[in-house]
């Protein structure tokens, strides 16, 4: 199914700010987390174990890469969110106490980032404690280095509120393009539906009409010839009246909404002969298999004839095996030619004043 447009255009949007939020922490963190590890160098108490946790952010910034354009929710959720929150209080642990909240202390601005991909198709809540959680580390170690004075409180409110405020508008915006996505490709998918369902509609109203057209026409000679002396006592023309008249009923009752369209028609061409007078039986053996209208058809079409020449009984038989249907009648009517129907085999058969008539339809014939 070819998708539309609005569907196309969200799942663009989506994947953007996918990419967004994978380029963004990669580019900060190489260029300058990256940066200001390789100048701090000399300051941190343990450059080596600053280095692993460089190394690590990045780690987790790649397995957290490959969920962003998965459908699912990100796996391994708490060990990276565990894993992250550990990075930022080893590096502010390595850090002389004045160098705090410094530029070589780079891991707690930056975790909030690498919580956006963690974090990804989760509520904001998620992105919101681990930010939280990622202050109350920072805090702690204030107190700790005992660097609580007005100047060091006052940057770390301005770069606690702004970063969050990016990292969680970021996630938001991410989030309402992904419901929105969500949204267009129900509603395409929706639409694209009732549309099959009006074309199918439109397809077999189109058919009917066609056949209701054939039946007409067929109808319509067989009265001009009535008008123009044909006899109506001969056996011939009271032949084509009742084979027309199950043809019109068939037609009719193709417009009901029945489990079983097959049987459906054949009753509607026992009715036809009953109304004569014939003694019809009908016998359904087996299980049927879903038949398209064009099948029903043509199985019916031989039997609904030999019905309509029935004298006075007639017996009709289907049988179903789920790759097979077999619709037969045997009654006392004389054999007529019947023309043969696409993905049907006919048989005919007289014996005395007896008349059989098969309509065998298969799977693997049809296929």
């Amino acid at each position: 199914m070819i998708e539309s447009t609005a569907v196309l255009v969200a799942r663009r949007y989506v994947r953007g700010m996918a990419i967004a939020a994978l380029v963004i922490p990669i580019c900060w963190h190489l260029l300058y987390d990256g940066t200001m590890t390789l100048l701090g160098w000399s300051v941190y108490r343990w450059p080596w174990v600053v280095a692993a946790c460089w190394a690590g952010y990045l780690v987790i910034g790649v397995i957290g890469a490959f969920n962003l354009f998965e459908r699912a929710r990100p796996r391994l959720f708490w060990p990276l969110t565990v894993a992250s929150l550990a990075l930022v209080a080893i590096v502010l642990a390595a850090c002389p106490p004045v160098e705090i909240l410094r530029s070589f202390d780079w891991a707690w601005g930056s975790i909030g980032w690498l919580g956006v991909i963690v974090c990804w198709r989760r509520p904001i809540s998620h992105l919101a404690a681990i930010l939280l959680a990622n202050s109350v580390i920072v805090t702690v170690g204030l107190v700790l280095a005992d660097q609580l004075d007005r100047v060091t409180l006052a940057r770390f409110g301005t770069v606690v509120i702004s970063s969050c405020a990016l990292q969680l508008g970021f996630s938001f915006t991410a989030g309402s393009v992904r419901a929105i996505a969500a949204s267009a490709t129900e509603s395409a998918l929706a639409q694209a539906a009732v549309a099959d369902r009006r074309a199918v509609a439109e397809a077999v109203h189109q058919a009917r009409v066609a056949r209701y057209v054939n039946i007409r026409d067929d109808i319509r000679h067989l009265l001009i010839e009535l008008a123009d002396g044909a006899d109506p006592a001969d056996p011939l023309v009271q032949q084509r009246c009742r084979a027309g008249a199950a043809r019109l009923r068939r037609l009719l009752s193709e417009t009901d909404d029945v489990p079983d369209p097959l049987l459906h028609g054949l009753r509607a061409g026992a009715d036809v002969a009953e109304r004569r007078g014939v003694e019809v039986s009908l016998v359904r053996v087996g299980i049927l298999p879903d038949l398209t209208v064009e099948t029903c058809r043509a199985l019916s079409e031989a039997p609904i004839e030999a019905l309509s020449n029935a004298a006075t009984w007639a017996r009709v038989t289907v049988v179903g095996s789920g790759e097979e249907v077999v619709v037969s009648v045997i009654g006392d009517m004389p054999e007529a030619p019947i023309a043969p129907r696409e993905g049907v085999e006919i048989t005919a058969h007289t014996e005395g004043e007896r008349c059989w008539v098969e309509a065998r339809w298969s799977l693997a014939q049809a296929a």
